[in-house]
């Protein structure tokens, strides 16, 4: 059982598990590392809270924005579901697409 699993219990449907196994909060997408990084400094209900009071977009805007300094540090992406996510700044992957246009 996943960490927001646990706490969607008591939290009701507010914190999903999705098909790719990630967090969903109300429509905002964290990785596994993500979810464990913002409960550091947020209880679960204060990022539903946060979540349906600024939307999915501004709550990763501040998510982002509050780890900034953190080693680590948070990053938004988009999901696969197409929504907007947020992964640790580790999991981000540097794809060479600049590279590979200028080979051409």
């Amino acid at each position: 059982m996943k960490l927001w699993e646990v706490h969607a219990l008591r939290l009701g449907d507010a914190i999903r598990t999705t098909p790719d196994g990630e967090a969903d909060i109300e429509g905002l997408v964290f990785s596994e590392k993500a979810y464990i990084v913002a409960v550091r400094d947020y209880r679960p209900a204060q990022l539903v809270e946060m979540v349906r009071r600024q939307g999915p977009e501004a709550a990763a805007d501040s998510l982002v924005s509050h780890f900034a300094e953190d080693s680590r540090g948070l990053a938004r992406t988009r999901s696969r579901i197409g929504g907007p996510g947020i992964v640790r700044g580790d999991e981000l992957v540097a794809v060479p697409v600049f590279n590979e246009v200028l080979r051409r």
